[in-house]
């Protein structure tokens, strides 16, 4: 939104493992003086994010 009413972030990182393997994070986070009110207008995004992450790890796995 226009002016920082409103503004979402997301953010992913990886992070190598000691045993070869990479951990994923992915992090939202919502500021702004319009955040109350639209706040309980978002739906729970985490079944898309674990989909989304589950996606990820087969991809990366399968070695596309």
């Amino acid at each position: 939104m226009p002016l920082g009413l409103f503004k979402g972030v997301r953010t992913y990182t990886l992070a190598p493992e000691g045993n070869g393997t990479t951990k994923f994070r992915m992090r939202e986070e919502y500021t702004g003086p319009l955040l109350p009110m639209i706040w309980r207008s978002i739906p729970d995004l985490g079944p898309s994010f674990t989909q989304f992450a589950n996606g990820l790890k087969r991809r990366a796995e399968a070695g596309r």
